[in-house]
């Protein structure tokens, strides 16, 4: 008589719903999705993605149209005579798409991959870097302002293109 397991029935469903629906041993379809942390400030963007387990060799990395694709694969290396009782980690390739503003250069994208974590740096675009406009008042210069092209100071009112007719 054998005793019941709920433990061994949950496995034994897992594995089958696994080849049912192609699951991570197929490494044809794995799919893998690392998490991403995204920050920027005055010099650009930087993402960070974690890819434990991928060489330097099998990360593509394209930057067109305002779009910042990433391409990695992971490889699950099977050996002859060896038997898998367990395979967890997700194998196979990823692809993620970032949709970057126009502010950013995408021509002067840099990466680093450095044990396990690979860091892309999209600098700001030269137009929309930070710059001091000296400011004229009766022929006089005033002190300098710096201003953030494309966008006007906090709390300032936006310049309105067109006229407004004003009931006389």
């Amino acid at each position: 008589m054998m005793r019941f397991d709920p433990f061994r029935e949950i496995e034994e469903l897992t594995q089958r719903m696994d080849r049912a629906f192609g699951g991570a041993v197929n490494s044809q379809t794995a799919r893998l999705a690392p998490p991403v942390d995204v920050h920027e400030d005055e010099q650009g963007l930087e993402l960070t993605l974690d890819l434990p387990g991928v060489q330097p060799d099998d990360i593509q990395i394209e930057a067109e149209n305002q779009t910042l694709t990433v391409q990695a694969q992971r490889r699950y290396n099977r050996q002859e005579g060896r038997t898998a009782h367990r395979v967890e980690r997700a194998y196979g390739t990823f692809s993620r798409t970032f949709s970057v503003p126009a502010k950013y250069d995408l021509t002067k994208v840099e990466a680093d991959f450095d044990h396990g974590t690979l860091t892309i740096r999209v600098p700001r675009s030269e137009a929309a870097q930070k710059r001091t406009v000296n400011v004229r008042s009766g022929g006089q210069l005033n002190a300098p302002k710096t201003v953030d092209a494309g966008q006007g100071q906090p709390g300032e009112p936006q310049p309105q293109i067109g006229s407004q007719d004003q009931p006389g």
